[in-house]
C-alpha cells in the first residue's frame, strides 16, 4: 500500500507540474483588433506590437510620428468635438432631465 501512495502522489505532482507549465501566463497577451490584426502587449512594460503577414510583429508607433496615417497607410481623421455616427451624422449630446 505504501507504494501504491507514492506512485499516486508522483503522477499527481507530474501532472501538477505539467499543468502549472502549460497554463502559466506568458509574456505576451495576445488580442484581436476589429480589423483582423493581431496585437500583443507585453504584460511586463506595456509595449504593444501588430503582426502582419508581410513585416512581422512591429512595433506600434503614435500617429503624430506617422504623419497621421494608420497601419495600412490610410489616413486618420482629425479628432474633434463632435462625435459622429457611421454614416458621418452627427451624434446629439446627451440631455440631463432635472
Amino acid at each position: 500500500m505504501d507504494r501504491f501512495i507514492k506512485l499516486l502522489f508522483l503522477c499527481a505532482l507530474a501532472v501538477g507540474v505539467v499543468a502549472l507549465i502549460g497554463f502559466w501566463p506568458g509574456k505576451y497577451q495576445y488580442y484581436n483588433t476589429a480589423y483582423g490584426i493581431l496585437v500583443r502587449v507585453n504584460r511586463y512594460t506595456g509595449q504593444s506590437e501588430h503582426y502582419l503577414p508581410t513585416t512581422g510583429w512591429t512595433t506600434g508607433m503614435p500617429a503624430a510620428a506617422s504623419s497621421q496615417a494608420d497601419v495600412f497607410g490610410r489616413p486618420i481623421p482629425a479628432q474633434n468635438s463632435t462625435q459622429r455616427d457611421l454614416f458621418g451624422n452627427p451624434i446629439p449630446s446627451a440631455t440631463v432631465s432635472k
